[in-house]
């Protein structure tokens, strides 16, 4: 079970963050499904490995932080547009998990 919650974590992540790349960047769509699944398959599992042993709200802001970068130079935007995506992308993917397992695996 815990096998299906980590790939379905990730998987609705990469797809959250991608809307949400999409409707902000508007070009590129290929490019930035791609750097989704790249960024997500870095800092998703990471976290998901990591919950267990520290507070989840400090690993978010860690990984909001993270991506900011990643966002910024993978997508070569600027620095106030990288941290706007990864903001709202981050919150999103956050809110959506949430949820998921508060309503699917509980």
């Amino acid at each position: 079970m815990l096998a299906i919650r980590v790939v379905l974590a990730l998987v609705f992540t990469i797809l959250i963050e991608f809307l949400v790349y999409a409707v902000i960047i508007r070009k590129d769509y290929g490019r930035l499904i791609f750097y989704s699944i790249l960024i997500n398959s870095v800092t998703n599992p990471l976290l998901n490995f990591l919950q267990g042993s520290f507070n989840i709200i400090p690993l978010e802001i860690l990984v909001f932080f993270a991506e900011i970068f990643l966002i910024k130079y993978l997508l070569e935007i600027d620095y106030k547009k990288a941290v706007g995506i990864s903001l709202i992308a981050n919150l999103l993917s956050f809110v959506f998990g949430f949820f998921l397992l508060l309503f699917i695996f509980w």
